[in-house]
């Protein structure tokens, strides 16, 4: 891949304000660079909380940081503010640092730096499956843009290419390739060699969302007032509507056999569990929002996290669920707007959340 270069696809303003104000970090925010034993949640380290089927070891804490994926067990891609490049000089009255992109150790909390750029915000680093490439977004003025860049070329110059405009998603579908969604209508396939085609067959669909498991299609069109999520077989050329209507998210399961469905109302969220053809098998949850839902890598558990306030009584935070059982544990209060990611073994869990402008992360120990 030592001719790869990047993948450059421009993202719309359906995303521009989230990624910003994620972006802009405050001046006052505290020092990262070392994280310390501080950062530790003692009080879950010491009083180990005995749940029904997990058992929380220890909670430890990020700020200022994005956690987006896993390398290994000890080792995460996350995104910070990078003080070295000076102040953003693009944005008027800016008192904000660019963010760049590092390898993190755990263990000896050692920072290795993937990508960084002045003037520039970098966030949402993805892994491709087989760990040799990374999807990210850049952010300054105006548009949003996602990169595909190979690992190999850390610390190296690569050329960038505009492969295409008005697209506002971007996701893995196996080691070489991403799928996404357009603004101007249909879908997109990107390879790790520079490649982009338009996927013919939803060229005049309007879409939510899109994701691809092996020869299926998936997707969420915003046609109708009732979203639906629809499934298109790359062997056959045949579309199918689901019949799963108000849905704002789906995550397909690591087998590709069942899928996480989010079905939005005025009034509320729900997170079901349905099949590969959309019949709903169970109901995990229901309230005012669910963010970040997350399968297992052994697909035995779901991450989630709530919001619910019934009776004056508030349970929101971060929840798992047993699907053997369905039942439901929350495994740490006052979590909101999380993305959540499972390391390769299903041991530990990062979470990372928005407050405000700024992104802060926890790594959840579980056994």
């Amino acid at each position: 891949m030592k001719n790869l270069g990047f993948v450059k696809i421009t993202v719309l303003l359906l995303v521009v304000l989230t990624l910003s104000a994620c972006s802009m970090q405050e001046e006052n925010s505290k020092d990262i660079e070392e994280p310390d034993d501080s950062i530790v949640d003692n009080e879950n380290e010491s009083n180990e909380n005995d749940l029904d089927f997990v058992t929380i070891e220890k909670i430890e804490k990020y700020e200022g940081m994005e956690i987006s994926d896993w390398i290994d067990e000890q080792t995460v891609v996350l995104a910070k503010e990078n003080q070295e490049l000076g102040k953003m000089s693009l944005l008027e009255n800016a008192e904000f640092y660019p963010r760049s992109i590092y390898e993190y150790k755990l263990d000896t909390k050692e920072f290795k730096t993937i990508k960084a750029q002045k003037d520039m915000f970098l966030g949402g680093a993805i892994l491709s499956p087989d760990k040799k490439h990374l999807l990210y977004y850049e952010y300054s003025i105006g548009d949003v843009a996602y990169y595909l860049m190979s690992l190999e070329d850390v610390g190296q110059s690569s050329v960038t290419e505009d492969i295409i405009g008005s697209a506002y998603t971007a996701g893995w579908t196996d080691e070489q390739n991403v799928i996404g969604a357009s603004y101007a209508g249909g879908a997109y396939m990107a390879d790790t060699r520079g490649n982009l085609t338009q996927i013919a067959e939803l060229q005049e669909e309007q879409l939510f969302t899109v994701h691809k498991m092996k020869e299926k299609i998936y997707y969420i069109t915003t046609d109708s007032p009732t979203f639906q999520v629809y499934m298109l077989d790359l062997v056959t050329k045949e579309k199918k509507n689901l019949q799963v209507e108000n849905a704002d998210g789906i995550t397909l399961s690591p087998d590709g056999k069942q899928m996480l469905v989010t079905q939005a109302t005025e009034t509320k969220k729900s997170l079901k569990i349905a099949d590969a053809d959309g019949n709903i098998q169970s109901t995990i949850t229901e309230g005012s929002d669910v963010t970040g839902a997350s399968w297992s890598p052994n697909q035995q558990m779901v991450a989630y996290q709530l919001d619910s306030v019934i009776n004056d009584v508030d349970s929101s935070g971060l929840y798992l669920y047993d699907v053997s059982t369905g039942k439901s544990i929350q495994i740490a209060p006052n979590v909101r707007n999380a993305k959540i990611k499972w390391s390769p073994s299903g041991k530990k869990i990062s979470v990372t959340e928005l407050d405000e402008r700024n992104y802060n992360s926890s790594i959840i120990y579980i056994k």
